[in-house]
């Protein structure tokens, strides 16, 4: 039997046009310095604490939580680093590539289309700040977002962090 290109669902107009969307951003960039994580390309398949809060590709850091129910401290901060290392080494698509007590990284692989995201974590000021982006495509479709703020839930469900309305 003769098979057909667009026989595949996927490989029809819209599949093509999704594919070559998501293919080519530049979005793969991780920062070396000490401090900041690295910026966002244009491309909308990234988000990072560091970028302007009026920024679409900003998102809050993750607030480590303190015995008193406030924001922690440094150590605190570095227990939720570490408490985000064993919950990502946990998750299926996760691979922990890098972890010292103040910075991780990790790769993130989607389930369908099997993409790889850089995920970036530094402990900063009782807080761990927070950058994942997709290594190739424009597009993500929400998906880093949407992975930092299921990891926030975790943390926060586990004790490590604060919810954001918290009392700072």
């Amino acid at each position: 039997m003769h098979r057909r290109f667009n026989s595949v669902p996927l490989m029809g107009p819209w599949g093509l046009g999704l594919i070559l969307f998501l293919i080519g951003s530049g979005a793969f960039a991780m920062s070396e310095d000490g401090y900041y994580l690295a910026p966002c390309p244009a491309s909308p398949n990234c988000v990072c604490s560091d970028e302007p809060e009026t920024s679409p590709r900003y998102i809050a850091p993750i607030v480590s939580a303190g015995a008193d129910g406030k924001v922690g401290g440094q150590d605190d901060a570095r227990l939720l680093l570490a408490g985000i290392a064993t919950y990502l080494s946990q998750q299926p698509g996760y691979d922990v590539t890098h972890l010292t007590e103040d910075q991780l990284r990790a790769e993130g692989t989607t389930r369908l289309l099997r993409f790889v995201d850089d995920l970036e974590f530094r402990v900063r000021s009782g807080s761990v700040v927070v950058r994942s982006a997709s290594r190739v495509g424009f597009s993500d479709l929400g998906k880093n977002r949407r992975r930092l703020e299921a990891l926030r839930r975790a943390m926060i469900d586990q004790g490590f962090a604060l919810p954001r309305s918290a009392p700072l």
